[in-house]
């Protein structure tokens, strides 16, 4: 206990750990509901688009949380608006997309090359650093956490029943299309969170990653998310304490704390499989049944 009274003295390491926690609880409710509805995919094109964003607010001096989620959500947007099962169907199309997305973030970190921070701008747009986030950015990304959480609750019910059966959903005045736009915003915001703290690259596994693991590990939508919760910032701590205390192991030569947390993430979704494969855990039989026992 007094070690970790000792880290939360660190400034660093306070922005780091209340961010974290933030960030994996509202990518947990997120998440949860995009690995039930089969949208995996969208949210790992997104972090791809979302750099471009992020290496391009680095390159005007604007604040990067700004520029993932301006790109994040434009983009959800976009992908409503085309269709997310035509973009899945598109592969050469979508392949050409996200790569010209990458490509922009490659010339924009480029540009942003002056002097020694070249290096800089690729870490920090692409792979982050929970240890580098100005603490006067944790107050906007307390907010858009509470605001992607609070409208995730607004819309769970008729989310879930456009997820079961989106037929019959609009037969009883669902708004799909509102409900599906809606959605990929939050998405968005949940990307841009992820993108800010681990960085582009991977936030899609601070997006999914829990999720999936809460999915294994309940039958129950709120109990998984609970659990995804769970998970996430288990993951944040344990992977922010690792990453500060390397330092010390390594000669000087700490481990990155995206690393670190991914890491981490990958060998608690390992130990979920083993548990199910073991029948240690009573999983839902599929997205659908976790859907049918809200």
């Amino acid at each position: 206990m007094n070690v970790l009274m000792d880290l939360w003295q660190v400034q660093e390491m306070r922005t780091a750990l209340v961010v974290g926690s933030t960030v994996a609880v509202a990518t947990a409710c997120i998440g949860v509901f995009t690995v039930l509805r089969g949208q995996s995919f969208a949210g790992h094109s997104l972090t791809d688009l979302a750099s471009v964003g992020g290496s391009a607010a680095y390159l005007l001096g604007v604040n990067q949380l700004w520029g993932f989620l301006a790109a994040s959500v434009l983009a959800g947007l976009g992908m409503h608006a085309i269709g997310i099962e035509r973009i899945r169907g598109r592969d050469v199309a979508t392949g050409i997309v996200l790569a010209t997305g990458m490509g922009f973030t490659s010339l924009f970190i480029t540009l942003s090359m002056t002097g020694n921070s070249g290096g800089s701008a690729a870490v920090s747009v692409l792979f982050g650093s929970l240890f580098a986030i100005n603490p006067r950015t944790v107050p906007l990304i307390c907010v858009l956490a509470l605001i992607s959480i609070v409208a995730m609750a607004l819309i769970w019910r008729p989310a879930l029943f456009v997820t079961v059966s989106p037929q019959l959903a609009h037969a009883n005045g669902v708004r799909n299309g509102f409900i599906n736009a809606s959605f990929m915003c939050i998405l968005g915001i949940g990307v841009a969170l992820g993108s800010i703290s681990v960085g582009a690259i991977l936030s899609t596994a601070l997006l999914i990653g829990p999720a999936s693991c809460g999915l294994i590990l309940a039958r129950r939508m709120r109990d998984a998310i609970v659990a995804a919760a769970g998970v996430g910032v288990v993951s944040v701590w344990v992977g922010v304490i690792v990453s500060y205390e390397s330092y010390h192991w390594t000669g000087g030569q700490s481990w990155s704390v995206s690393f670190c947390i991914v890491a981490l993430i990958l060998m608690m979704y390992l130990i979920c499989r083993v548990l199910r494969s073991l029948g240690l855990v009573n999983a839902a039989a599929g997205r659908k049944a976790g859907v049918a026992h809200v």
